[in-house]
């Protein structure tokens, strides 16, 4: 094992560093180790070894020997990978890092940078000393919880691609895919580009934007375990397409010659992704492309009186689909750990923390605030259009929000409009209550009218905001 300060240092001991001491703790209360009787979490125990991180200390870096499994005692830990290093994810206590090379075995190299937030406490096991121990039989069920959670991880994108794969394989190209993370609206290649990679989706959108009469149009978007790229690697060539991200949007990449290799040196992934290719050409040839509607509104409070969460609930109400509407409040109670979004870098626990109500939910109603803050430039960023919610009567000035968005300040901008009338005023108004919500936002796309209470009205406006 090995450790490094914030000044690149590295300190070593025979595999352990010369700080550690015996732990105090048994291995079987943190996992994997609490498959295991209590008999061999001792044995375990008496192997291990307690080490500390002072903040910023780096744990180890990528490409380093993997010569020791780590659980996390007490303290946070930051994940990097690539290069330059890309924050990835961030481990609470209790997770255990480096466990998956007593799967496959075999000599392998860290496939990320692991650095401490705050001080750490943390428990190390050389592999020799867990593959040793491996042979008694009561450790037979060490290794199947350590399967299952990665399998779970590997197979999400890559069975996209070649089908089902063993694990052997899954792990070796895991271990050989590059990371990288797209802000809102950059472009992860432009058409006519030199191919490069075949790209996988984590989390976050793209959107496939190709030239027709001078305009670039939508026509595809990329989601969550989708891949990008594989067939102008297969067929040689230039992009064909422009691929952008919707949103945040974090991706796993192999380079055009790995992708190659892999292919020639496992036939079966090649058989694999030829179905997957013959599947999808054939459905394109019986359905034209359908460019989803939106699915992720951030609802934007024209006036600080504005009732976002009753407009909310009313929409809801008339909707046959599933829709749900999230605040701050409900990020901080499912992601904890992440109430300071100015903490997450890249906002990635909210872009994974909105994926998952995605998948749960037919569409997503984010309300957000009139102030710039650190929620409502993630909600802006992510959702697919910005809908400003305002009460009739005078028209309000630009929000913070708008003006931050206008001038390009946080991607995004208001494509939509709600008035929202007092209960029994018939709809639509008149031109003298319109036109000055009008001539400040000239980019508006839609507008829509409701009068408070009238379910007709928020059923015609939900066909309206979702387009369908």
């Amino acid at each position: 094992m090995s450790r490094q300060d914030s000044t690149g240092s590295v300190g070593h001991a025979d595999g352990l560093d010369d700080t550690s001491s015996k732990i105090s703790s048994n291995l079987s209360s943190y996992w994997p180790f609490d498959a295991l009787p209590e008999a061999a979490g001792k044995l375990l125990s008496e192997s291990a070894l307690e080490l500390e991180l002072e903040h910023d200390m780096w744990l180890f870096h990528q490409d380093d020997p993997a010569d020791a499994l780590f659980v996390l005692v007490s303290g946070q830990l930051d994940v990097y990978q690539g290069e330059p290093p890309i924050w990835r994810k961030r481990l609470e206590a209790g997770a255990c890092v480096g466990e998956l090379p007593l799967v496959v075995g075999g000599e392998r190299v860290r496939s990320g940078s692991i650095r401490a937030v705050g001080s750490c406490r943390l428990i190390g096991l050389g592999y020799s000393d867990v593959r040793r121990l491996l042979t008694r039989r009561v450790f037979d069920g060490l290794l199947t919880p350590v399967t299952e959670r990665h399998l779970a991880r590997l197979e999400l994108g890559l069975s996209t691609l070649f089908g089902k794969l063993p694990l052997s394989m899954l792990v070796e190209i895991d271990g050989e895919m590059i990371q990288r993370h797209l802000a809102a609206g950059e472009v992860l290649f432009h058409a006519n580009d030199t191919l490069r990679h075949v790209w996988l989706v984590d989390e976050g959108r793209l959107e496939v934007l190709v030239e027709r009469d001078g305009q670039q149009q939508r026509v595809a978007e990329v989601g969550p375990g989708q891949p990008v790229g594989e067939l102008a690697v297969l067929i040689g060539g230039e992009r064909s397409a422009t691929v952008r991200a919707l949103r945040d949007t974090w991706l796993r990449g192999l380079t055009a010659p790995t992708f190659e290799a892999l292919l020639m040196r496992h036939p079966g992934a090649a058989l694999g992704l030829a179905r997957t290719l013959a599947r999808r050409l054939v459905q394109a040839s019986q359905q034209p492309v359908i460019v989803s509607q939106p699915r992720t509104l951030a609802l934007v409070p024209a006036q600080p009186d504005v009732d976002l969460r009753g407009f909310a609930d009313a929409l809801i109400e008339q909707l046959s689909s599933s829709v749900t509407a999230l605040g701050v409040e409900s990020f901080a109670a499912d992601a904890p750990l992440a109430v300071r979004l100015d903490d997450d870098p890249a906002n990635r626990r909210f872009g994974e923390w909105l994926s998952a109500a995605e998948a749960e939910h037919d569409a997503v109603l984010l309300l957000v605030s009139d102030k710039l803050n650190a929620w409502t430039r993630a909600c802006v960023s992510a959702a697919d259009e910005v809908v400003l919610i305002a009460d009739s009567g005078n028209a309000s000035a630009l929000t913070e929000v708008e003006r931050a968005m206008q001038g390009g300040d946080t991607p995004g901008g208001v494509s939509q409009l709600v008035l929202c009338h007092p209960p029994g005023t018939p709809t639509p108004g008149d031109e003298s209550v319109l036109m000055p919500w009008l001539e400040a936002r000239s980019q508006l796309v839609f507008l829509h009218e409701v009068a408070k209470g009238d379910r007709r009205d928020f059923s015609r406006l939900g066909r309206g905001l979702f387009r369908g």
